[in-house]
């Protein structure tokens, strides 16, 4: 489990970000735990009583704290009295070739790219997150960009801005539906030692040492698909990788049970990508990891409900987490 900030900084963020909107007596349901857990201890988050008829989906960023305690609400309506969630639509797919050809072709991308030559201690990403509640009204889907920065002595700095909202099937299919918009949300200074994290030391290249970050992040012994992207997630979410790390994560993807290709598509910035299909595991989610077909870097990672749960529909994306 990865603590990515200490109690003093997170208090100091849930202030900075307005707690007030946060519904009084919300409670997390298991999916929600499941994204809040990749970053922060369940014990960083007070226990809740007298639940309202609310479900929350929580992104898996350094903003997941913030997020699961309801701090950020996100588009929701519930006209008629029926909690009916407002989502991005759907991405849609071209034919791409078998997994086996999309992975190759990615990989060899990676010998020849130009990403950074040692992992860097900064991450850039637009992150969305689902929340419904039947008591309040609100219709939106609002991004979110977040800059995070951080330093060998555990000191960084984390801004994030709303971008501007918009209703699904509003932007054109070649329009990037996450766009920065003029509202500085927050902007949080750590102080050394305030910003935790297990990889301290920038990771290697080599296969054992990638597997070694991501079990530093939490991923068990022996994997499922669904575990190795979480993994993942968390990993991205702190460190911007070399391309030769990127092509190593790819390698683990493809020894997994269950991964497909989903075909080639547009992601909500506008870039093109291939989709990687991973099944869900227990947690009720179908995830949908992302790879640039201009770079072979994993760029993003996509969340949709796997089965109806009586609010949420049968293969609604209810979070997705895009790295820039």
């Amino acid at each position: 489990m990865v603590t990515v900030l200490d109690d003093d900084a997170l208090t100091r963020l849930l202030v900075d970000a307005n707690p007030a909107r946060t519904p009084e007596g919300a409670e997390l349901d298991a999916a929600a735990m499941r994204m809040r857990e990749r970053i922060v201890r369940a014990e960083h988050l007070p226990e809740r009583s007298a639940p309202r008829r609310t479900t929350r989906v929580a992104w898996a960023s350094v903003l997941t704290a913030t997020a699961a305690a309801g701090v950020v609400v996100f588009g929701l309506v519930a006209p008629a009295g029926q909690a009916v969630a407002v989502t991005p639509q759907p991405l849609t797919f071209t034919e791409a070739g078998s997994t086996q050809q999309v992975l190759e072709h990615a990989t060899a991308l990676l010998a020849d790219g130009s990403g950074p030559a040692d992992p860097q201690r900064s991450v850039e990403s637009a992150i969305w997150a689902l929340s419904v509640d039947v008591d309040e009204q609100q219709m939106a889907v609002v991004p979110q960009f977040s800059t995070l920065t951080w330093n060998e002595d555990l000191s960084g700095r984390l801004v994030a801005v709303e971008g501007e909202s918009y209703w699904p099937g509003d932007t054109g299919d070649e329009s990037a539906e996450a766009v920065p918009g003029d509202t500085v949300l927050f902007e949080l200074e750590m102080a050394p030692g305030e910003f935790n994290t297990p990889v301290v030391a920038p990771p290697g290249d080599s296969f054992e040492d990638v597997r070694a970050m991501l079990t530093a992040y939490g991923m068990p012994a022996e994997p499922d698909a669904s575990q190795l992207v979480d993994s993942v997630v968390t990993a991205l979410d702190q460190w911007t990788l070399t391309d030769a790390q990127h092509a190593v994560l790819l390698e683990m993807l493809d020894a997994e049970d269950g991964v497909s290709v989903l075909g080639e598509s547009t992601d909500r910035l506008g870039r093109d990508v291939y989709a990687l299909s991973v099944p869900a595991s227990g947690d009720g989610t179908d995830e949908t990891v992302l790879v640039s077909s201009e770079s072979g870097r994993i760029v993003g990672v996509e969340s949709e409900q796997a089965s109806a749960d009586g609010i949420i529909p049968e293969g609604a994306v209810i979070m997705y987490n895009l790295w820039i």
